[in-house]
């Protein structure tokens, strides 16, 4: 009787400790925290597209001071630090080398408008994310301030990492709202 109690209680309570944890699927655990790090990812990129401008983005904005080896290198440096992170390979070359995406809201903006995002809601579908961005604009002359939401669609890969984006607004009913 010793010899059951001393091997069976602790093999008993080793098989409820097993019960218990492959009760847990670790399937569904693993799939929140992908989508948590892909609509951070998601969240970062249109952040970065529909704020500014900061003083970073205004030097930019206004292009080379004649001298366009630094001012290429520091276009750059912002797209590598701000971008290249959240964004595939691919859809990096395409996104900022192909259509400078990155700063075109802000070109619409600039110099006479100041662009925060005040929120950004994000719902996952089946294979691709929805989103709405509420963006605030002031005048910089007026100091009048607006509203205006921006939609579209993102897909992500299995690495979380943007492979494309879409924005369901048009750019000419935001440059309407911007003149």
């Amino acid at each position: 009787m010793e010899i059951i109690k001393k091997y069976l209680k602790p093999l008993f309570l080793l098989g409820i400790l097993l019960l218990s944890v492959g009760c847990t699927s670790s399937e569904d655990v693993g799939s929140n925290v992908e989508e948590s790090e892909s609509e951070q990812n998601i969240r970062t990129v249109l952040q970065n597209t529909f704020t500014g401008p900061s003083e970073e983005q205004e030097k930019l904005l206004n292009g080379p001071d004649g001298q366009l080896q630094t001012y290429a290198e520091e276009l750059g440096e912002y797209h590598m630090e701000h971008f290249k992170p959240y964004l595939s390979d691919r859809f990096f070359e395409s996104y900022i080398v192909n259509s400078n995406m990155a700063l075109s809201f802000l070109r619409l903006a600039h110099p006479d408008y100041e662009v925060k995002v005040d929120d950004i809601e994000i719902e996952e579908k089946e294979n691709y994310y929805t989103f709405t961005v509420d963006l605030s604009y002031t005048n910089n002359k007026s100091n009048k301030t607006n509203t205006m939401n921006v939609k579209g669609n993102a897909q992500t890969n299995e690495d979380d990492k943007l492979t494309s984006i879409q924005y369901s607004s048009d750019f000419e009913d935001i440059r309407t709202a911007l003149e």
